[in-house]
């Protein structure tokens, strides 16, 4: 049974009074993924509104040769795939739990009735689109004007700050729209010039006003 308590450990329902919180919970159902499971496909119809209570989630578009882009991790108290609820399409992105997840879903008809008949749903709905809209068009930034240096000195900051990302450097490649070999060189570089250090499957922030320098770049 999902609570009113599990919506507003949700970011979009937190400001909700209980009426419409009460009324979804009454639509949502729960949902559990293993590590590496896919949540959603890209290209194939929306199920719903995903909302993490717990674990991580990877939101990628695979370009036709293969390669993947990640646009996104999703974390507890976060939602995905909104888009194709109101514009009627296919799914933006594919989605895949990078560890055990746990879920909210609710249907897209159930979020529309929801919307009208509670406007303060509505407006929490598109200030939180607006909010992924702007990690959108900062992600576009990066990868049009920042380095691959730069984009990796950011992704560890926002990992990690002054502790340990927990990546690996083909998880890296994916984040910053890369080969796992550019990564490797670019971490060897961060690394002599002091500001990291490589551990196995993870990387030690030492030096982070350093690498918010090499943000700068």
């Amino acid at each position: 049974m999902v609570t009113t308590d599990d919506l507003r450990s949700i970011a979009l329902f937190a400001s909700l009074d209980a009426p419409p919180l009460a009324d979804t919970a009454r639509r949502v159902r729960r949902c559990t993924f293993r590590p590496g499971q896919h949540i959603m496909l890209e290209g194939e119809p929306a199920p719903g509104l995903f909302m993490v209570l717990r674990g991580r989630v990877r939101l990628s578009r695979t370009a036709p040769d293969g390669r993947e882009q990640v646009l996104a991790m999703v974390g507890p108290g976060e939602h995905f795939n909104p888009v194709p609820l109101f514009d009627g399409g296919p799914n933006p992105t594919t989605a895949r739990a990078m560890s055990p997840v746990v879920c909210l879903l609710l249907p897209r008809e159930d979020l529309l009735a929801l919307i009208r008949r509670h406007p303060d749903l509505a407006l929490a709905a598109l200030s939180a689109m607006a909010g992924q809209l702007r990690e959108l068009v900062t992600l576009v930034e990066d990868l049009a004007f920042r380095s691959v240096r730069a984009r990796l000195a950011r992704l560890l900051l926002a990992e990690a700050g002054e502790g340990a990302a927990e990546l690996t450097h083909q998880e890296l490649a994916e984040r910053t729209g890369t080969v796992r070999e550019i990564v490797g060189r670019a971490l060897r570089r961060l690394a002599e010039e002091g500001l990291v250090r490589l551990e196995r499957g993870r990387v030690i922030v030492l030096d982070p006003a350093g690498l918010a320098r090499v943000v700068e770049e």
